[in-house]
């Protein structure tokens, strides 16, 4: 069971070029990546390759980090959904400075749900029948 945890935790999904979940891998080297909620590199996939992508000047000696999950949720959503999938609380710059949430939203929680919502159809569409 604890193999298991280890792996659900350190694992990618891999998606195609139309954004669908294919599949997982294990990438080992790249499973020593840390989280931030505002990451310096993304990982992107061609094909079954992951492929570390920065997406911003990294000053030397900095840690490359990467999001775990969807950044663009209020720091509320996604401290729960870190502590429910990997089980930790995020203290990144972000997240201590929780004013940002409100000028980020600023009356747009519909708006933030509508993006979420559009965002999970692109990843998940319904079948077409």
């Amino acid at each position: 069971f604890p193999l298991f945890l280890q792996v659900t935790c350190n694992c990618f999904t891999i998606s195609n070029g139309e954004m669908q979940d294919v599949g997982v891998g294990l990438y080992p080297s790249m499973s020593l990546l840390n989280h931030s909620c505002d990451p310096n590199c993304v990982i992107v996939f061609e094909g079954y390759q992951l492929l570390l992508r920065s997406v911003r000047e990294i000053q030397i000696g900095e840690e490359l980090t990467i999001s775990y999950i969807e950044s663009l949720m209020p720091t509320s959503e996604r401290q729960k959904q870190l502590m429910r999938q990997y089980c930790f609380e995020c203290d990144c710059l972000l997240c201590q400075n929780q004013e940002k949430d409100a000028e980020k939203l600023a009356g747009e929680e519909h708006a933030w749900k509508e993006v979420k919502d559009a965002v999970n159809e692109v990843r998940y569409p319904k079948s077409k029948e």
